[in-house]
């Protein structure tokens, strides 16, 4: 619901990545990988540009991830269904920005297939297809999914800690990263994570910006795959102990983000209490741990 209230607010969000833990009871441990894709689904491979040409914003425009993975994440965690969750983001939207509201109405009737509603398609493939020097075609639109990895205790090692499985040694870039996390009185806990880019490109019809995460194909190198997923800053995890949900952590706005989230969960084993954890934090990084004992609650710091 947090995300979709941001995705109402913000232009930025709806179109960019979506990542998200979560766990608990009756739902197991799984990580949903909603970052934005490369486009350019069944069509040839454009002769593309020269170090030296103007590439336009339409070649840097991807395939939104975000819709297919809220689906997926109401479905997996089977609380509420994803039109009652979009409630309050339409009526938000409605009164705020009627622009975007027809968008979340989209998302919250059809789901992952909001994007493939002709009026939601045509808008997208003519301000950032072929015509227009992007790569985005309608069959990206319609094929475009997220991972979903399952995952065990097991496998998370004596740390217990799941982090985000695609995520590799070189920390992406978090200072457009914002966090949403929660939990309930049953033990289940999820985390995401999106963005809010400060540069995109406007699609009026829409109401909303498209960030800028694909890669424009050059001329002489290799294209990067239709379907890839883009690079998006992931700092966050859940930490499970006993076969119980015991903590969800994330920091937001940062650099290094990925990087300070990992020392924090270092920390966090050998403090006495996550407030003592958190003075390790630098000043000014917003970082959030919801804990499950004694109930749910938020400790924040920025």
């Amino acid at each position: 619901m947090g995300v979709l209230l941001a995705a109402a607010e913000s232009p930025a969000v709806f179109l960019g990545p979506l990542q998200i833990l979560a766990g608990g009871a009756g739902s197991g441990l799984f990580a949903i990988d909603g970052r934005v894709r490369q486009p350019g689904s069944g069509v040839r491979r454009p002769r593309g540009f020269l170090p030296g040409d103007l590439v336009p914003d339409a070649a840097r425009i991807g395939v939104p991830g975000l819709p297919a993975a809220l689906a997926a994440a109401a479905v997996l965690l089977g609380r509420l269904t994803l039109r009652r969750a979009a409630r309050p983001a339409v009526a938000w939207a409605r009164a705020r920005h009627p622009e975007r509201a027809p968008l979340l109405e989209a998302l919250a009737l059809r789901g992952a297939l909001a994007l493939v509603d002709d009026a939601i398609a045509a808008e997208l493939t003519a301000v950032v297809g072929r015509a227009s020097g992007g790569l985005l075609t309608r069959e990206d639109l319609e094929s475009v999914r997220p991972a979903v990895v399952r995952c065990t205790e097991r496998g998370l090692g004596p740390s217990g800690v799941l982090m985000p499985p695609w995520l590799d040694h070189a920390s992406q870039d978090g200072s457009c990263t914002h966090i949403v996390a929660a939990g309930d009185a049953r033990g289940l806990m999820a985390i995401a994570c999106y963005e809010v880019k400060t540069e995109g490109l406007p699609l009026p019809g829409l109401g909303v910006v498209a960030p800028l995460y694909a890669a424009p194909v050059m001329r002489g190198k290799t294209r990067v795959a239709p379907g890839t997923a883009r690079p998006a800053a992931a700092p966050i995890a859940l930490q499970v102990r006993r076969s119980h949900m015991d903590a969800a952590l994330g920091l937001a706005a940062a650099t290094d983000a990925e990087q300070v989230l990992r020392e924090l969960l270092v920390s966090l084993d050998d403090a006495s209490s996550p407030g003592e954890a958190l003075r390790g934090v630098p000043s000014g990084v917003p970082v959030g741990v919801v804990r499950a004992q004694g109930g749910p609650r938020v400790i924040a710091s920025a």
